[in-house]
C-alpha cells in the first residue's frame, strides 16, 4: 500500500514537471516563431527598399543614356551642318606655332610654312568673314621676306678659314730673323781688326733716325709673337660663339680686337695681311640677329573670330551664326 502511494505521487510530480516543460518549450518555440517572423518582414523590407532602389537606379541610368544620346546627336548635327569649324580650329593653331617658332627659335623660314600652311586651311573652309585673317597672314608673309637672311654656317665658316689664314702671316718685324742674327757665331771668326770693323758697322746699325710724325713699332719677342697670335685666334673663336648665340654685341667688339691687333702689330704691307683685315671687316658689319616683325595679328583676330563664333552658338544654338556665314558664302 505504501508503495502503491509512494509510485503514485511519482508519476503525478514526474507529470507535473513534464507539463511544465512541455508548457516552457511551447513558449520557447513562439518567441522563436515571433522572432523568425520579424526576421522574415525585415528581410521583406529590405528586399522591397532593394528592389525601389534598383528601379530609380535604372531610371536615371537611362535618363543619363538619354542626355548623353542627346548631347553626342546635337554634337554630331554641329559638325555635320559646318565642317569648318575643324578647318578653323586647325588654322588658329597653326598661327600660334608661326608665332612661338619665330619668337622662340627666331625661325623666320619655318613662321613662313606655318603660316602659309594656315592660310590653305582658311581657304578650304571658304567663309567670306575670315578675309581679315587671310590679309593679316599676307602682310606677315611680306614682313618675314623683308628679314635678311643670315647664312651662320657660311660666316661660321668664313671665320675659321681667317684663323688659319693669319696663323701663317708674318708680323711687321720678324722675330725669327732677329733671332738668328743674335745666334749668329760667326761675329767671333776672323781676327781683331775684321771684329772691329763688324763691330762698328753694328752701331752703325743700332742709330736709326726717325721722323716725329712716324709711329714706332714696338719690337716684338718671340714669346709675344706667340700670346699675340694666339689672342688673335682666341677672339675669332669668341666672335664664331657669339654668331652662335645670337649676340651681336660681342660678335662686333671681338671682331674690332682682332682687327686692332692685327693692323698694329702684322705686316700690313703684305697683301694677304690686307685681304684678311678686309674679309674681318666685312664679317664684322654683317647683320647676325635682325629685326623681326610682329606676326600675332592673323592668330590675335582668328581667335576672337572663333571665340564669337562659339559664343553665339551658345545664345542661339548656332543657328543664326551658320546661317549667316552660308549667306555671306552664297
Amino acid at each position: 500500500m505504501i508503495v502503491a502511494i509512494v509510485v503514485a505521487l511519482g508519476l503525478g510530480y514526474g507529470w507535473k514537471r513534464l507539463q511544465t516543460q512541455q508548457a516552457e518549450l511551447a513558449s520557447a518555440s513562439d518567441e522563436n516563431a515571433q522572432t523568425l517572423a520579424t526576421l522574415r518582414e525585415r528581410l521583406d523590407q529590405r528586399q522591397q527598399a532593394f528592389e525601389s532602389l534598383k528601379g530609380d537606379f535604372q531610371d536615371y541610368r537611362q535618363d543619363i543614356d538619354k542626355n548623353l544620346d542627346k548631347v553626342l546627336s546635337e554634337l554630331a548635327d554641329e559638325q555635320e551642318a559646318d565642317p569648318r569649324e575643324w578647318l578653323h580650329a586647325e588654322a588658329e593653331y597653326l598661327l600660334r606655332l608661326a608665332n612661338q617658332r619665330l619668337q622662340l627659335e627666331r625661325d623666320v623660314k619655318g613662321a613662313k610654312a606655318l603660316l602659309k600652311a594656315a592660310d590653305e586651311r582658311l581657304t578650304d573652309a571658304d567663309n567670306p568673314a575670315l578675309i581679315p585673317v587671310r590679309r593679316a597672314i599676307q602682310s606677315e608673309l611680306a614682313a618675314l621676306d623683308s628679314v635678311p637672311t643670315v647664312d651662320r654656317t657660311g660666316l661660321y665658316l668664313a671665320l675659321m678659314a681667317q684663323q688659319e689664314q693669319l696663323a701663317g702671316l708674318p708680323l711687321k718685324q720678324d722675330v725669327e730673323e732677329m733671332a738668328a742674327q743674335n745666334d749668329d757665331d760667326s761675329s767671333l771668326e776672323g781676327g781683331w781688326q775684321q771684329q772691329l770693323s763688324r763691330l762698328g758697322g753694328e752701331l752703325k746699325d743700332l742709330v736709326v733716325i726717325r721722323r716725329h710724325d712716324e709711329a714706332l713699332e714696338a719690337l716684338v719677342t718671340p714669346e709675344q709673337e706667340s700670346y699675340l697670335r694666339q689672342n688673335v685666334r682666341l677672339l675669332l673663336e669668341q666672335a664664331q660663339l657669339a654668331l652662335l648665340k645670337t649676340e651681336p654685341k660681342l660678335y662686333r667688339a671681338s671682331l674690332d680686337k682682332a682687327i686692332t691687333l692685327i693692323d698694329r702689330y702684322y705686316d700690313t704691307e703684305r697683301d694677304a695681311v690686307k685681304t684678311s683685315l678686309e674679309r674681318l671687316e666685312s664679317l664684322r658689319d654683317k647683320t647676325i640677329r635682325p629685326e623681326l616683325p610682329d606676326i600675332s595679328e592673323s592668330q590675335q583676330t582668328l581667335k576672337a573670330f572663333i571665340e564669337k563664333r562659339f559664343q553665339n552658338g551658345n545664345d542661339d544654338g548656332g543657328g543664326e551664326q551658320r546661317q549667316s556665314d552660308e549667306g555671306d558664302s552664297e
